[in-house]
């Protein structure tokens, strides 16, 4: 796959929003085709947003008010790239703003990358790096503990 960045790259799907009873917190678990996958931590009240996603809340979200902002500025997300550097997992944001070669390229949490991604429909990629780091496919047994 081909991606804004410049290393070979991984489609991934949002299979499951897990939700620790205990705490709230929850964890996105991404799949590829072929099997790969990784997990993203997420804070209780994005693991809830991502659970319901479509339904009405009292006020915007961050994702939503920036992805306004990057249409009237006549730009596009192409994509979400989930990649790990010295200091961890991050997520890399491809915005086309006019020319196809035209192409931002802004960093952000994962869990912010997901959540981008996820409102707006957008393509999730990772790098050998991100997946990587997760070590393994995530557990398919319910919504107990997390941690």
């Amino acid at each position: 796959m081909h991606a804004a960045i410049d290393v070979p790259v991984k489609r991934l799907e949002l299979v499951r929003v897990r939700v620790c009873q205990s705490c709230g917190r929850g964890r996105a678990e991404l799949e590829a085709p072929d099997g790969a996958a990784l997990s993203i931590p997420l804070d209780a009240l994005r693991a809830h947003e991502l659970e319901r996603r479509g339904e009405a809340d009292d006020v915007p979200w961050l994702s939503a008010v920036i992805l306004e902002l990057v249409r009237a500025t006549k730009g596009t997300v192409r994509e979400v790239v989930l990649d790990a550097d010295a200091r961890g997992l991050r997520a890399l944001v491809s915005i086309s703003r006019g020319e196809a070669d035209d192409v931002e390229v802004v960093g952000c949490t994962p869990q912010e990358g997901v959540d981008l991604a996820v409102r707006g429909s957008f393509p999730i990629y990772a790098t050998d790096d991100a997946l990587a780091t997760t070590g393994g496919t995530p557990e398919t047994d319910g919504h107990d503990r997390l941690h």
